[in-house]
């Protein structure tokens, strides 16, 4: 079987991998705008969400469907469905537009990435800790059982950079903590502009001169580091995240030494930040929102249900209505011949 030119590129550096990791990947992962001249490839907890709110605005799609694709919490997050960002990615295109694509000087090839150490974190703090879906059998696995249904077990930032480093391959393992470099095919595909969520702003000036755009592309930080990562990183968990996470650290350009909280060697852990009240009551609004949805989408499933079963009955009850029929039929034609044989 011969496969599409930029998954035969990629499987040149990248032997371990199956044509079909590949595809997938690619499919969920790249977006291309032909007529733009951009590829953007997302990396899970690097500005993705804002850089997919991007594209969907620039690209003047449909509004977002909810309840689609992946499994969320909030309604914005439907943005990570792949048909709420309906630009092509590189394995739906024919083989001469993807050696244009990756290939071509005038092309823009870019990708966001981000340190090492604050992603990781805010991979355990958004997925792992709070056990999003998605994530319980990661918590299994470190937990042995799901949450306690009112007193939490929960998972640390050490518990979870164990389970990194014992159970998880990073050149494959959920994307969310996967080593970027690895998730982006770095050594395979040439990429003209990487730019880092920490100056998040200087990559989109990058982006609007490529478009030729007037007005500037603003960004929130929503997923830039901030906050209060420092409050878990000693000098002891730096050590094995950075050796977890070195081809990161050296591909990408950080800094070894950029682990939040600066370069303390104190082995405690400072007490967390509380999370601003207006953050806190946005997420369970979100969240409620988003159940509610989902019990509306349920009792709607159960009454096509019903209408379906009640349906099905009714054909049921015509079917054995029109076979009681012909039985009579039947009996009817077998009387009339034992009376014609019995008076002949």
């Amino acid at each position: 079987m011969i496969y599409p030119y930029a998954v035969r590129k990629i499987l040149d550096r990248y032997e371990y991998l199956t044509p079909e990791d590949v595809t997938k990947r690619l499919r969920y992962s790249t977006f291309i705008s032909v007529p733009k001249r951009y590829m953007y490839f997302e990396v899970p907890k690097a500005a993705c969400t804002k850089m997919k709110e991007l594209l969907w605005t620039l690209e003047n799609a449909p509004p977002i469907e909810l309840l689609v694709g992946n499994i969320e919490t909030r309604r914005d997050m439907f943005i990570h469905a792949r048909k709420n960002v309906p630009l092509p990615s590189l394995v739906d295109l024919d083989e001469k537009t993807q050696r244009q694509v990756l290939e071509s000087p005038d092309f823009l090839r870019m990708t966001f990435v981000r340190n090492p150490y604050t992603r990781l974190i805010s991979a355990w703090r958004n997925k792992v800790m709070l056990c999003e879906p998605g994530c319980e059998q990661v918590y299994l696995q470190i937990k042995g059982d799901l949450p306690a249904l009112h007193e939490k077990s929960l998972i640390s930032s050490d518990q979870f950079v164990e389970y990194v480093a014992t159970c998880c391959d990073l050149r494959t393992c959920n994307p969310h903590w996967r080593r970027q470099s690895d998730h982006i095919f770095f050594s395979a595909l040439d990429f003209s502009f990487v730019g880092k969520i920490e100056d998040m702003a200087e990559g989109l000036r990058r982006f609007e001169r490529h478009l030729g755009l007037s007005q500037a592309l603003v960004s929130n930080s929503r997923n830039v580091s901030r906050g209060p990562d420092g409050d878990v990183y000693n000098r002891s968990l730096a050590d094995k995240v950075y050796s977890l996470y070195q081809a990161d650290f050296e591909t990408l350009s950080y800094d070894r030494g950029a682990w939040p909280a600066g370069q303390s060697d104190s082995r405690e852990t400072l007490k967390r930040g509380t999370v601003p009240e207006e953050m806190f009551n946005d997420e369970i609004i979100e969240r409620n929102l988003v159940i509610s949805l989902l019990y509306q989408e349920r009792e709607q499933l159960l009454s096509d249900l019903q209408k379906v079963s009640q349906f099905r009955l009714l054909a049921v009850a015509n079917t054995l209505l029109a076979f009681r029929n012909l039985q009579f039929k039947f009996l009817s034609r077998i009387k009339a011949w034992i009376h014609s044989r019995w008076h002949s």
